[in-house]
């Protein structure tokens, strides 16, 4: 009896020893967010344009075309805009100022003629019979601000052209990147480029064409008396990485695939991520 009461006694105990229970650690996740690769293209309208980094962007590859001068006559061969690109770090949300040049007018007559937006400078023709056409505007983009100052990279714009078949004066000379391009031979009513704008050209008296200088990280110089040229402007990357720049008489890449000597018509920018 006093051993069937012992076991009853161990199994009783046994019975209440509950036995460890084990569970699986549960580790938090946290998103990161990975922005999807896009682009976006900036044509010229004339005015400042912005664009917005994007969540999970730390990188940017911009791509600028710089626009091309005034011209009257197609087969005079007004300078044509500068390429340059590189690779921009920045911060999601932050907000670029974007600024695509426009091509420069042109006319036959005696009157002043625009450069295109962006730093082209204009011009005029004195008579009814002498040509004018305004330099072809940068395209550029400025981070922290919207001075000229705050240009990060730069596609210089081409120089205005007169009659080419009359040019018995020198034109202006293109812009550096300390400098803005010397005036004309006639510099009675050529100027100078500066900082991102080109030489402006107003003739005052006799047969002159007038031709304005192109926009850039410094302008070129303008270009007037019977058809000599304004200089095209110089192009920047001293605010990017992994970059390049190109002048507008050479070859440079082609956004609509391919190669291209120089940027026609009006300045494009392309940002990509």
């Amino acid at each position: 009896m006093r051993n069937i009461l012992l076991l009853f006694f161990l199994s009783f105990i046994n019975a209440q020893i509950a036995l460890p229970t084990f569970q699986a650690v549960h580790k938090p996740h946290t998103a990161v967010a990975v922005a999807e690769s896009d682009s976006q293209t900036f044509s010229h309208t004339g005015a400042q344009q912005t664009f917005t980094v994007p969540s999970g962007v730390s990188t940017i590859t911009i791509k600028t075309w710089g626009a091309q001068g005034g011209q009257y006559n197609s087969s005079w061969g007004a300078g044509k805009g500068g390429y340059s690109t590189g690779i921009l770090s920045v911060t999601s949300g932050q907000t670029l100022y974007i600024y695509v040049g426009g091509q420069g007018n042109s006319a036959y007559a005696n009157i002043q003629v625009d450069g295109g937006f962006n730093g082209g400078g204009y011009a005029r023709g004195y008579t009814s019979g002498a040509y004018a056409a305004g330099g072809g505007g940068a395209s550029d983009v400025r981070s922290g601000g919207t001075a000229l100052t705050d240009r990060v990279i730069v596609a210089g714009g081409g120089g205005g052209t007169g009659d080419a078949w009359r040019t018995y004066y020198n034109g202006g000379s293109g812009g550096t990147q300390s400098s803005g391009g010397a005036s004309g031979t006639n510099s009675s009513y050529d100027s100078a480029g500066s900082l991102g704008q080109g030489g402006n050209q107003t003739a005052t008296n006799g047969n002159w064409n007038g031709c304005g200088g192109g926009g850039g990280y410094y302008g070129g110089g303008s270009g007037g008396a019977v058809g000599a040229g304004g200089g095209g402007g110089s192009g920047y990357i001293g605010g990017v990485s992994s970059s390049e720049t190109i002048a507008g008489n050479a070859s440079m890449p082609d956004p609509d695939g391919g190669t291209m000597t120089g940027r026609e018509g009006n300045g494009l920018i392309i940002i990509s991520w």
